[in-house]
């Protein structure tokens, strides 16, 4: 029996603006309230110069990223606290399919 199912889970869709969050470090907010540790900043290796350190208060030279967005229960906590609205979840529709079962043995 073939189901018509959509397989496998749906994740939520995590957009961040790096346009407006330029220096993650400074704020950290998001990387503080949200429970599942879903955000990570990462230096940015097109500015990185061998043996010199990367100043985490200039603008772009870390960027934030959601590293885990299976483990995302779209709590929003990480949208209302930051200031510069750089964050958007789009969660995934939650449809249920019913088989379409034929036969005497289903009762029809």
């Amino acid at each position: 029996m073939t189901y018509p199912l959509p397989m496998g889970r749906k994740f939520p869709k995590i957009k961040i603006d790096l346009e407006k969050c330029t220096v993650p470090f400074l704020c950290k907010k998001c990387l503080q309230i949200c429970p599942e540790a879903i955000l990570h900043v990462t230096r940015v290796m097109a500015k990185e110069k061998r043996l010199e350190e990367m100043d985490p208060r200039i603008d772009g030279n870390y960027v934030l990223f959601a590293s885990r967005p299976d483990k995302c229960t779209v709590c929003n906590l990480c949208i209302d606290v930051c200031p510069v609205d750089a964050i958007k979840i789009e969660a995934p529709s939650q449809v249920r399919v019913k088989p379409k079962v034929q036969g005497e043995q289903w009762g029809q």
